[in-house]
């Protein structure tokens, strides 16, 4: 019931190359105007948050810079598209770009080539698999596969790890064990630390809310002994796709995807089996359904960058148990 990976951090550029940038520029005076509110800090404070600068002003560079493609490369479709010297597939346009002359798909993220290649690769592995993508938009949302959820497993570590963060009750050194190794006496630590029970339960819920799902219920008892109360929580991928695709827009997520991108190296199949770069968290143990012992459940949440472009992905398997599932979560991972 655990599962682990490693680091994929941003670059470091001279804040020299940053300024000329009037939307990177914006956006540091922006942060800066914040941090003059926020007291004083100690040196290792101020060079977290200058990282953080940095890091968001290349983020808000590279998304100018991929609106500025998928505009030009919208302009060419329209103009091709007037001329009528080009069909246009519809998994060719942008991905949550606007519908151009009836020319866009329903499903812009993946084509029936894509789908069909799917099946393929569900008809080749045991037992059943789910997969869910979407952006970091959270739109639109790609549900494969007949396994939709489960047990949460060590998953459910994400979010309490970050009501721990936003309580202050985290110690640094849980915190890594309890994402980067899927340690569960650290993750205990982090929820007694909440108060455990309803009390912890509520605030992990909290930041589900607050990242963008408004479904899921952190589970606050234990249903089967020897295990956490948080991983027996009940966990669609859906919703669980929209928590990863809003994690970035808080603070304390913020915090959890970066150790999600340091996953230890024993633990790094499926979304860290790529070669891409990938911020991910698995979990894994013995029943679908929460409380039971039926089957196994093998699953992964996270964000697989794809030629510059961050693509959030949820994944699940019920196969015939850990080993055979970690594969399966690889070839799973891989086909996205």
């Amino acid at each position: 019931m655990r599962g682990r990976r490693e680091t994929l951090r941003p670059k470091s550029y001279a804040l020299g190359r940053i300024w000329g940038r009037p939307l990177v520029a914006a956006l540091l005076l922006a942060v800066i105007a914040l941090m003059a509110g926020c007291g004083s800090e100690t040196d290792d404070a101020a060079s977290r948050r200058a990282a953080e600068i940095e890091s968001r002003a290349m983020q808000a560079e590279n998304e100018a810079a991929r609106l500025e493609r998928d505009r030009e490369q919208q302009k060419r479709i329209a103009e091709a598209q007037k001329a009528s010297t080009v069909t246009v597939p519809s998994d060719a346009l942008p991905a949550g770009s606007e519908e151009i002359d009836g020319a866009q798909g329903s499903d812009p993220l993946i084509s029936d080539a894509d789908r069909a290649s799917f099946d393929q690769l569900q008809s080749d592995v045991l037992g059943d698999v789910g997969v869910v993508i979407t952006t970091l938009r959270g739109t639109p949302v790609v549900t494969l596969g007949s396994v939709d959820g489960g047990v949460a497993w060590s998953t459910a570590k994400a979010p309490v790890a970050m009501a721990a963060i936003a309580a202050g009750t985290a110690k640094d050194a849980d915190l890594r064990q309890a994402i980067t190794a899927s340690d569960n006496a650290a993750a205990e630590r982090l929820w007694t630390g909440l108060g455990g029970g309803s009390a912890a339960a509520n605030a992990a819920t909290a930041q589900l809310r607050a990242a963008g799902d408004q479904t899921t219920e952190i589970e606050s008892e234990r249903l089967r002994s020897g295990y956490t109360a948080f991983g027996q929580s009940d966990w669609k991928l859906t919703d669980q796709a929209r928590f990863v695709a809003g994690m970035a827009c808080s603070e304390p997520g913020s915090r959890v995807l970066d150790l999600m991108g340091q996953v230890v190296p024993g633990q790094r199949w499926g979304l860290g089996d790529t070669g891409k770069p990938a911020r991910f968290k698995g979990g894994w143990g013995p029943g679908v359904t929460p409380g039971s012992g039926d089957g196994w459940l093998e699953r992964q949440m996270g964000i697989l960058t794809i030629s510059g472009r961050p693509i959030v992905v949820a994944l699940a398997s019920t196969g015939p148990g850990h080993e055979a599932d970690t594969l399966i979560l690889s070839r799973l991972a891989k086909w996205v």
